[in-house]
């Protein structure tokens, strides 16, 4: 859902153009008929002069059932009244035949029928509306690149935007959070209790602004009309509504990597600790620590070593964590045995959160794999991977290959979510994940962001899970 608050000046001026005209026409439109739509589609497809007694032929209707509804198309313009012909007028046409697209079952109010309502509007007052350059060579790409390019420009821009009309507001609030981003027309009127004509003054705000816009489904013999966000962003909400990762139900089938959110940090520090006692051997054969060595640190951790699997587990579970004293300092190793440096001393005094935070911002502190693409492991796009997790916040536990189907983090410009246009089509073009990327995103997760205590990790029937803890939660969320 979006939040709104006041802080943008909106300058879309209605009364810049014929705005009442417009409003007339839609209200129109808004009570047509399958008929009235067979009517008019006859008058915009034909030549601008049209025999009364040829139309009643082609429609095989009688002249009165026609005259209700040419003499309300003549109210607003399309058509002159001249003997038993209808003069159209070249103008009003085009904006019908704009108009009229609404009730094509296949229309969206997508990034193309926006140019086409700009065009609805004095081409000199668009540079005033929205602040763009009166030098600009294409103001349609102008607009898009100011407030549409990325969903997060989108995003700031509609919750920046300044209604003082408590209804226009309501309404945002209404259709961003419908379940499919969606809601009748008619149930806004009601809740709103508005008239026709003030209805459709907030839908041209709304419109001019790039928020929400006026569709239409047929029932029968009639139309139903609803209101939507923009097509290409309404698509983005509902991929996003539909990746949303699935909380594992059966929780208490999970097991646990350690069962103390803190419990990397927590063991740095019993490794600290004993080798100040004593600097113990870390001596490794083909870049594993020896079994006595695991048996020995085991022990001291109360790390469970009676199957292959765990022995497995604590051998890279030890080697991760010597590795990572010694990269951020804290010890090094001195004869293949790990020495304690005089910066655990005060690392050793503090609370469990202060050192996760100690951990996470430490200048030299990265992922650090064999088995991951070291162009890749840049400080930006681990950045990038960290951020993908903002999407679970919720703590619940959640299958990795789940989240990764959702996962919208950009490493390149090549994986941003950017709007594009695709021949006449455009879209939030999504990521699409190399396997490269897909390791990297992993390892951020339970290996870096399970050092610092901000996700807990562990498996349920082999496959690996993980859920950010309620440090995590506090220390992600904006």
């Amino acid at each position: 859902m979006l939040e709104l608050s006041s802080i943008r000046k909106n300058k879309v001026n209605l009364a810049d153009y014929n705005f009442q005209l417009d409003i007339d026409s839609r209200m129109l439109l808004a009570d047509f008929s399958q008929f009235d739509q067979e009517v008019i589609e006859e008058i915009l497809f034909n030549p601008l002069k049209i025999s009364i007694k040829k139309l009643c032929r082609t429609l095989e209707c009688s002249e009165n059932k026609l005259q209700p509804i040419l003499q309300k198309l003549s109210s607003v313009g399309l058509i002159q009244f001249r003997e038993d012909m209808l003069l159209v007028d070249k103008e009003r046409r085009k904006y019908f035949e704009f108009q009229i697209s609404r009730f094509d079952e296949r229309f969206t109010p997508n990034m193309e029928f926006i140019q086409g309502l700009l065009k609805l509007v004095p081409i000199h007052v668009l540079p005033s509306w929205y602040a763009i350059p009166r030098s600009s060579n294409n103001i349609f790409e102008s607009i898009v690149e100011k407030y549409l390019l990325t969903p997060q420009i989108y995003q700031r821009y509609v919750s920046e935007l300044n209604f003082s009309d408590p209804i226009i507001n309501g309404i945002i609030q209404d259709v961003f959070s419908s379940p499919d981003f969606k809601v009748s027309s008619s149930d806004l009127i009601a809740k709103y209790n508005l008239a026709r004509s003030d209805f459709e003054q907030v839908m041209l705000q709304l419109e001019f602004h790039f928020v929400c816009y006026v569709t239409y489904s047929r029932d029968d013999e009639h139309w139903n009309e609803w209101v939507t966000p923009i097509h290409e962003w309404r698509e983005y909400l509902l991929f996003l509504q539909n990746t949303e990762t699935p909380v594992i139900t059966e929780s208490k089938s999970i097991i646990r990597n350690r069962k103390n959110d803190f419990a990397f940090v927590e063991d740095m520090g019993n490794l600290l600790r004993l080798a100040k006692k004593k600097p113990f051997s870390i001596d490794r054969k083909q870049n594993e620590l020896t079994p006595a060595t695991i048996k020995s640190l085991a022990l001291h951790c109360k790390i469970p070593i009676d199957t292959c699997e765990k022995i497995a587990f604590a051998g890279h579970y030890f080697t991760q964590i010597i590795d990572k004293l010694t990269l951020v300092r804290l010890a090094e190793s001195v004869n293949g045995r790990l020495t304690v440096l005089d910066t655990a001393k005060e690392w050793l005094e503090m609370n469990m959160e202060n050192r996760a935070l100690y951990l996470y911002r430490h200048s030299l502190n990265k992922l650090v794999s064999s088995t991951l693409n070291l162009n890749l492991c840049t400080e930006k796009n681990l950045r990038e991977a960290e951020k993908s997790i903002k999407r679970v916040l919720h703590g619940g536990w959640i299958l990795f290959d789940d989240f990764i189907q959702g996962s919208i983090v950009s490493f390149n410009e090549d994986s941003a979510v950017v709007l594009k246009k695709n021949g006449k089509q455009w879209k939030y073009m999504l990521p699409q994940y190399s396997d490269d990327e897909k390791s990297l995103i992993k390892a951020t997760i339970f290996d870096f962001l399970f050092e610092c205590g901000i996700v807990a990790i562990g498996t349920i029937n082999g496959q690996d899970c993980f859920a950010v803890t309620p440090f995590g939660q506090y220390f992600l969320e904006e």
